[in-house]
């Protein structure tokens, strides 16, 4: 099953859940728990790892980043972000370092290393 909703596409392949955002300016609250809403109900209540390409994401307010630091991570065994360049890779990784992640997560600009990372959570 695909989801190929509004802002992202998610799929499921060998264990891993695939969340690839569409490309989308900013992503505000209301986008964001729309997002999680049809994440949630494409895992069907079955945890996974999750592959997430932010590569088309400009911004997030901080109120959207909070909640999927959050409610963003239910359902979830790991997560690796896919980022574009090391603009990108050094904002997330100060994001991160500043809030409470309580799943392995690691961010990534390489595809392969990413899905490396998340089979050892299969």
């Amino acid at each position: 099953m695909v989801v190929d909703g509004e802002f992202a596409k998610m799929w499921i392949v060998d264990g891993i859940l695939f969340f690839v955002y569409k490309p989308v300016c900013l992503i505000d609250i209301k986008r964001a728990k729309v997002l999680v809403h049809q994440r949630l109900e494409l895992q069907n209540e079955i945890a996974y790892p999750i592959f997430c390409d932010l590569r088309e994401v400009h911004s997030a307010q901080k109120e959207a980043r909070d909640y999927l630091a959050l409610e963003g991570s239910l359902m979830t065994k790991a997560l690796a972000f896919l980022v574009k360049d090391e603009h990108s890779l050094l904002i997330l990784r100060m994001y991160l370092h500043t809030t409470t992640v309580k799943i392995p997560t690691q961010i990534f600009m390489n595809k392969i290393e990413a899905l490396e990372f998340l089979k050892k959570f299969k």
